[in-house]
């Protein structure tokens, strides 16, 4: 009997894989672990393409061959996958198929979620990532649909070796203010209708990182970058009908520019609120102030979404908005400080060193200094867009009292008779 027992349990051990990321096919999953559909079939083989990047010895393979133009397969795994920290699947590929061919990487379970990338490479291998921040921890199936949009062949190019699945950290999930200063971060941009985004360093301060929007001459009138990626900010943006501002830092070679910024909720694309600000300024850096009250012609009001209990944690700004790309000719933008409230309701036009701030971040106040005038009026505001107090100087030198204030992100307006300038405070 207990011999039996024991051979059962050996069984058992023998022949159930541990269905789990890294996936390596070379011991944990084998051709039965996969489940195929719609014409792809995939198998585990001796690597074909032992090169580059990838000399393992086992890969998966998947050929597609008639079916649907979303044929694939897919693996089911022991447990749902954890997005909170290592929030990108990477994969390495290879394929014959021309450059820029779809790869769809599908979760499922309660319910879905999918990613997009495309190939940068043919006939080499080359490690492909999807991005799934801010994706719950729903799901444990992975689902490969190669060429997806289109019906395989059968033939090389719709023959596609996969190979070390596995979880990356990709930074923490996007959140407002945006400032792209951080390196733990993930500041991934998602860049519809012909934008280009990527992470740059200022064009009048090197020491500044940005976000620099190529908008192509392909590209479409309502072309735009979401801030982040499809999950949108961590934490809902908190619009109510008296807070219903947002800023944006932005340069633009032109002035007289449409800027146009949407929120929305990233689990309903039809609940949104836009509205539109006009640069006045070319070729340099000014901040423009957004007002959802105001919305954009043909867009739905804030005040109905919010009392429809519409939340929104998604953000996307178009620049040049209703120009396509073909009649203005490619042009690039920048962006930065993305915040919510309307505390930058104020001419930015202070030289930054005018006025000193110091020490930041700080754990108990924050000297202020202006080298030219006397500071009329200092305002410090929560990231709500809550004032917190106001004080009046009337001296070149002032201190702001941080220790009643809770550790965080702040944003002080200072104002001289020279002009006004926005700094952000960190108390530690």
């Amino acid at each position: 009997m207990k011999i039996g027992a024991l051979f059962i349990l050996l069984f058992i051990a023998i022949t159930v894989h541990s269905q789990s990321l890294p996936i390596d096919f070379e011991t944990t999953i084998v051709t039965s672990d996969f489940i195929d559909f719609d014409g792809g079939t995939a198998t585990v083989i001796d690597n074909p393409q032992s090169s580059g990047i990838n000399t393992s010895s086992k890969v998966a393979q998947i050929v597609r061959s008639g079916g649907q133009v979303w044929g694939g397969s897919k693996i089911e795994l022991n447990a749902n996958l954890d997005f909170t920290t290592m929030n990108i699947i990477s994969m390495k590929v290879y394929t014959s198929a021309p450059i820029g061919t779809t790869v769809k990487f599908k979760l499922e379970g309660s319910g879905s979620s999918e990613r997009d990338v495309q190939t940068t490479v043919s006939n080499e291998w080359e490690v492909l990532n999807w991005d799934f921040t801010g994706t719950p921890s729903n799901f444990n199936s992975i689902v490969f649909m190669f060429d997806f949009g289109n019906v395989g062949d059968g033939s090389a190019s719709s023959t596609f070796l996969l190979d070390d699945i596995e979880e990356l950290f990709g930074g923490s999930q996007i959140d407002l203010p945006v400032d792209f200063e951080s390196l733990t971060v993930n500041y991934t941009m998602s860049d519809f209708g012909g934008n280009i985004s990527v992470l740059s360093t200022d064009p009048a301060n090197p020491d500044n990182r940005v976000m620099q929007v190529i908008k192509t001459d392909q590209a479409a009138t309502w072309a735009g970058t979401t801030i982040g990626t499809p999950a949108g900010f961590a934490t809902n943006i908190p619009l109510t009908l008296p807070n219903t501002k947002m800023t944006v830092k932005v340069w633009s070679p032109k002035a007289g520019t449409t800027i146009r910024l949407k929120v929305e909720d990233s689990n309903d694309p039809t609940h949104t609120c836009e509205t539109e600000s006009n640069t006045s300024i070319s070729g340099a850096w000014e901040t423009l102030e957004f007002d959802f009250s105001k919305q954009a012609p043909g867009t739905e009001l804030l005040s109905v979404g919010l009392a429809m209990g519409w939340t929104y944690n998604k953000a996307s700004i178009f620049f040049n908005f209703g120009t396509d790309g073909a009649s203005s000719g490619e042009k690039t933008y920048y962006f930065d400080d993305v915040v919510f409230g309307g505390l930058l309701g104020v001419v930015d036009d202070l030289d930054i060193n005018e006025i000193n701030v110091f020490p930041n971040p700080t754990d108990n106040q924050w000297n202020i200094s202006s080298h030219n005038s006397a500071i009329k009026f200092i305002e410090v505001y929560d990231l709500q867009g809550k004032l917190m107090f106001a004080i009046r100087p009337e001296n070149s030198i002032a201190r702001i009292n941080a220790l009643n204030l809770a550790n965080g992100i702040y944003f002080s307006k200072i104002s001289t008779v020279l002009g006004s300038k926005v700094f952000k405070l960190v108390k530690k």
